[in-house]
């Protein structure tokens, strides 16, 4: 009887954190359809306004500016109001934005809507991988699930704009997705109400309280390690259009479609990896795992510089891969070093230095590449920024268990 009633306990929180990461995961797949909408539906505007491509792409300029810009200060609100209910107004207040831009008769006013969709989805990455991180009992391993559903999402986006673009008008492939995206805010808003989901002011899994000299060792690591792996990660994801292109373009018979879904698989392929990463994390060798990241990051540049032709599809998988792998890894190391009362402004910061940091490595593709060369000189710049942050990886705090060991041993 005792134990039928312990289960019974256990049961509500242990689906409560199942739904939070059921939540978390859609959150994010569908941040990444909503803010991907209009690059595709910004096509069928050149001719439904009568508009060039150059002023329209510019509307989004507000709102991809919010998305990092408002993220610190998302995030110090979740770690204050709650995780749970700042994600019911990430996914109603997005949800809004997206139909007002559906509903929208100038380009003032879809300006307007979108960076109303900026702001609300600024929320998402800090809130949400708080709320994940703050209810998982196996870190990693949800952080990797969280990741690769973006990435998803980030592959259906241009799809979901082109279907429903088809079946009925841009009007609707706006309004369309933001009603889905405020129905489940509200389903979420409901399961609150009803305690299905609650908000925690401690982690589910509890960790061991970091030193203040680690805390302070990680903090001017990860700083270092992460603005430099976003600019390397901007310039990679960049010029990949063009590498592929220079490189098997006749093989495709130029068919920029074939181009497309040929990129689109790859970075699918390579999300994937994020696996790996979430289960060495959760094995407790997140440090180790980082470090050997960059170093086979050095290898894959490398590599890159003296292939050729078809197979730089795999270069390009492998190096994509081993982003992947890293990305679970920075999150758990993140949650490891800060408190839960002041992890969604660490998330926050972090999503404002990946947007100061991003354009550097759009400008370092168009700083290095040379028409005869192509991205020679661009890999071996990357090449030695990589050689840099796997330095600045060594130096983070030892993983807990190889600490323990230490502490034995002295």
């Amino acid at each position: 009887m005792q134990e039928g009633a312990e289960r019974d306990r256990n049961a509500v929180p242990q689906t409560g954190n199942r739904l939070v990461l059921l939540f978390a995961c859609f959150g994010h797949a569908w941040f990444h359809v909503l803010v991907a909408l209009f690059l595709t539906l910004v096509l069928i505007l050149e001719v439904d306004w009568q508009l060039p491509y150059d002023d329209l792409i510019g509307l989004w300029t507000g709102g991809a500016l919010l998305l990092g810009l408002a993220a610190p200060a998302a995030g110090w609100m979740g770690d204050r109001w709650g995780e749970a209910r700042l994600m019911v107004v990430y996914l109603v207040g997005i949800g809004i934005a997206t139909v007002l831009c559906g509903l929208s008769t100038s380009p003032f006013m879809l300006a307007a809507n979108l960076g109303l969709m900026g702001l609300f989805g600024a929320i998402y990455h800090p809130v949400g991988t708080a709320w994940v991180v703050k209810h998982a009992t196996k870190r990693g391993k949800a952080i990797a699930l969280l990741g690769m559903c973006g990435s998803f999402g980030a592959a259906a986006a241009s799809l979901v704009a082109a279907l429903l673009s088809e079946l009925f008008d841009w009007r609707m492939a706006f309004i369309l997705p933001g009603v889905l995206a405020i129905a489940v805010g509200l389903l979420l808003a409901l399961c609150l109400a009803t305690g299905l989901v609650t908000e925690r002011t401690t982690d589910v899994q509890p960790q061991p309280e970091p030193s203040r000299g680690d805390v302070r060792r990680a903090f001017v690591v990860l700083v270092v390690t992460m603005s430099l792996t976003t600019i390397a990660y901007y310039a990679v994801t960049t010029m990949l259009p063009k590498w592929f292109e220079r490189e098997i373009g006749a093989g495709l018979g130029d068919d920029l479609v074939g181009l497309g879904a040929l990129i689109g698989l790859v970075y699918l392929l390579a999300a994937t990896a994020q696996i790996v990463g979430g289960y060495f994390s959760d094995k407790g060798a997140a440090k180790r795992v980082y470090v050997i990241s960059y170093a086979l990051k050095l290898a894959a540049l490398m590599a890159a510089i003296t292939i050729s032709g078809w197979p730089v599809v795999l270069a390009a998988i492998v190096l994509l891969a081993v982003f992947d792998i890293a990305a679970p890894v920075e999150n758990v190391l993140i949650a490891r070093f800060t408190s839960s009362r002041r992890r969604g402004l660490a998330y926050g910061l972090r999503n404002g230095l990946t947007i100061a940091a991003g354009p550097i490595g759009v400008q370092m593709v168009a700083l290095f590449f040379d028409p005869q060369t192509g991205f020679y000189a661009l890999f071996l710049t990357l090449a030695g920024l990589v050689a840099v942050i796997f330095l600045a990886a060594l130096y983070l705090p030892p993983d807990p268990a190889r600490a323990d060991k230490i502490a034995v041993a002295s």
